[in-house]
């Protein structure tokens, strides 16, 4: 079975300048039961279904949870970085 146990930490992320405007960076967190490739999917799933305009993702952090000496869920801690829509701003 495989989740997305967490999403969008509370960590303030500074926003950064890019060619076409702002960026913004959220964090995420997954696990998986199948592999720590689909732990990474899940991930953009989760992020596909409320942002736009994503450019790339950073995966911070791998861990795994074993359990009866095997490996149970396959863990990953993404950044996702989005550009900020302008057509959204008001100035």
């Amino acid at each position: 079975m495989s989740e997305v146990s967490a999403f969008k930490s509370g960590e303030q992320k500074p926003k950064a300048l890019t060619a076409s405007g702002i960026s913004k960076v959220i964090e995420l967190h997954a696990e998986s039961a199948k592999s720590w490739e689909d732990a990474v999917q899940l991930c953009v799933a989760e992020a596909v279904r409320t942002v736009r305009n994503i450019s790339s993702i950073l995966v911070s952090e791998f861990s795994a949870a074993v359990e009866d000496d095997s490996v149970r869920k396959f863990c990953v801690r993404c950044k996702v970085t989005f550009a900020i829509d302008d057509s959204m701003r008001t100035h």
